[in-house]
């Protein structure tokens, strides 16, 4: 996913945001991961943990977003 909340606020991923955080959807534990693409930038996410989240909506869609 791309927004996480932080403190109650949602936060974008980026390399400046927190580690940790909590899925705006199911409230599960997060953390920020980055993936290299093929043009050679960088693309940071929020990814559940372990175990955390199973169904919830965003987990598998990582362009979904909660706001309408």
């Amino acid at each position: 996913m791309l927004e996480a909340k932080v403190g109650g606020q949602l936060v974008q991923a980026g390399p400046d945001s927190p580690e940790k955080a909590l899925c705006p959807a199911c409230g599960g534990a997060v953390s920020k991961r980055k993936r290299c693409r093929m043009d050679g930038s960088v693309t940071y996410f929020y990814r559940h943990a372990r175990g955390v989240g199973e169904g919830c909506p965003l987990r598998y869609d990582a362009r979904a977003s909660v706001r309408p």
